[in-house]
């Protein structure tokens, strides 16, 4: 087998992790963040959003949308992207030398856990709940339990518990795996043409599941990774079979669109994406696993510290138009379920419903929400972790 790329993987996660044990004690002191809301600016500002880990194919439109219903608080958006672990020392940098560019951080559960670690993110609740929807009355239960994990670092304003599933190609795959067991066994009947991305690269489908494992396999603490005895030998037995890791998701959907593999890793929303984009075609399905455990996958908004406190103002207002219902409902194309109540398939503009039918999976959509386990994905500390066993036990085998 063609050997992989980890030690990029490597190299970028122990950045991570020197940054993570040393930077606060070093930091350049950056202004403290104000201790109530702060007003919003008198002139608009260019609002600067850093995405690392794809949100904006689903809240560009809606960002877009408030800059112009707000035109005298921004004048216009500038839009960056990055990687969940570059973000860190990217933050880092800025914070050292006191000078923030970045407004507004677009992350996974996975990348804020890392910023909130090294504490490079102004906490918003319950400082500037005054500001902000309560989660305890706008967010579904799920949400709401992942919010609170997270300690208040973030606002979570996009996500739904929509994998982990396979994507097949029904022309090359007649009976797709059903279980974790089936999944091995095909995978060494078929060695090379089952593949997913690399864990510490933030993707959703690969994150979803590993974090999903440990219920299915029955590991006593799911939240745990340094416990997880049966789910690291399962993953230690299947990296024999898979393919190399990518470094996006997206390229397994590439590959798996050009025949190089013939299952991989998917959740429900990346489905839809791929198929509307026509990176997919009417001959890949969606195969959920037998009695499903599905894992909340969010997307996040958090604010680097140091951002000036009328920036930080319009941040506290853009993330509370994203949270509107009829702003979700904007979604609805890439989108089964939703973290806040309220939101409807009426609610989107006709296209979208269109296109939600057309590539959405609908039926099979209704059947995972109404029969899955929801499950918190692994957060805090222990994301770190994770991506410390993957790399020594894992990606450094490939």
């Amino acid at each position: 087998m063609r050997r992989s790329r980890p030690a990029v993987v490597v190299t970028v996660v122990a950045l991570a992790v020197a940054i993570t044990g040393c930077a606060a004690p070093g930091r350049a002191p950056v202004a403290a963040p104000p201790t109530t809301v702060p007003d919003l600016p008198t002139r608009p500002v260019v609002l600067r959003i850093l995405d690392v880990s794809g949100v904006l194919a689903l809240t560009k439109p809606i960002i877009e949308r408030f800059a112009q219903e707000h035109p005298q608080f921004v004048s216009s958006v500038r839009y960056e992207s990055g990687t969940p672990t570059d973000v860190v020392g990217k933050l880092y940098a800025q914070q050292q030398s006191g000078n923030v560019t970045d407004d507004l951080v677009l992350t996974g559960t996975e990348g804020l856990s890392l910023l909130a670690k090294q504490q490079t993110v102004v906490p918003l609740l319950p400082g500037y709940a005054a500001a902000l929807p309560d989660p305890a009355d706008v967010m579904t239960p799920a949400a709401r339990q992942l919010q609170d994990a997270l300690d208040g670092n973030g606002m979570i304003i996009s996500g739904q518990p929509d994998g982990p599933v396979l994507a097949y190609n029904t022309r090359t795959v007649a009976h797709p795996p059903r279980t974790p067991q089936e999944l091995l066994d095909w995978a060494k009947e078929h060695p090379g043409r089952f593949g997913f991305a690399a864990v510490p690269t933030g993707s959703g489908p690969a994150n979803q599941f590993i974090d999903a494992l440990p219920h299915m396999l029955g590991d006593p603490t799911p939240a745990d990774p340094a416990s997880w005895t049966k789910t690291w030998a399962y993953l230690a037995e299947l990296n024999r079979y898979t393919a190399s890791y990518a470094t996006k998701t997206v390229d397994t959907f590439d590959a798996l669109a050009k025949g190089s593999l013939d299952i991989v890793l998917s959740e429900t929303g990346f489905d839809v994406q791929m198929k509307a984009k026509g990176v997919l075609g009417d001959q890949f399905a969606l195969q959920a696993f037998d009695d499903p455990v599905t894992i909340e996958v969010a997307q996040w908004a958090a604010v680097p510290r140091g951002v000036a406190p009328d920036r930080l103002a319009v941040n506290l207002a853009l993330v509370t138009y994203l949270l509107e219902p009829r702003q979700q409902a904007m979604t609805i194309p890439f989108r089964a379920a939703f973290p806040v109540h309220g939101v409807d398939l009426s609610m989107a503009p006709a296209d979208a419903q269109a296109r939600y039918q057309r590539y959405g999976s609908p039926d099979f959509n209704r059947r995972l929400l109404a029969t899955a386990q929801v499950r918190n994905p692994v957060v805090g500390d222990h994301v770190q972790v994770k991506y410390d066993i993957w790399n020594r036990s894992i990606g450094s085998k490939k």
